[in-house]
């Protein structure tokens, strides 16, 4: 009886930290996984331009994110997520040095050689209050 109720209050627990809505009211903007070289700006349809540092990232290896937005526009949150493994999520912040937004961050190691990353980059335009969110994928291995 006891082993019962340990089961299925680990269940239970597990169910509560899962988000099952998978809704999102903000319109995204993706590019395919084989579209952007990593190193080059990748352009959206919303003229929002993404790159990062290096073209060969590695787990546990700082590495910067750049972004260039339209007149109007700015980052009001950012996000990294793992696609081929879940890892939770990895908060960015972005800071605006002119033309260019930058953000220092990392990534965690997993089983998983060659892992593929999101960044969700949440913008606004400050003339329209529309909010869009990038959807930029990447790679890591090591």
């Amino acid at each position: 009886m006891y082993m019962y109720k340990v089961c299925l209050l680990s269940f239970l627990l597990f169910l509560l930290g899962c988000d099952f809505s998978g809704s999102t009211t903000t319109p995204k903007v993706s590019q395919s996984q084989t579209e952007c070289k990593s190193d080059a700006p990748c352009i959206f349809a919303n003229q929002v331009k993404v790159w990062l540092s290096e073209e060969t990232l590695s787990p546990e290896t700082p590495f910067s994110i750049y972004a260039q937005l339209p007149a109007g526009v700015i980052i009001t949150a950012a996000k990294l997520e793992g696609v081929t493994m879940y890892m939770g999520y990895i908060p960015v912040q972005f800071k605006n040095q002119g033309s260019v937004w930058v953000a220092n961050t990392m990534v965690g190691i997993c089983s998983e050689k060659n892992m593929v990353w999101k960044l969700i980059l949440t913008t606004v335009d400050t003339n329209t209050a529309t909010s869009e969110n990038v959807e930029y994928f990447f790679n890591v291995t090591y």
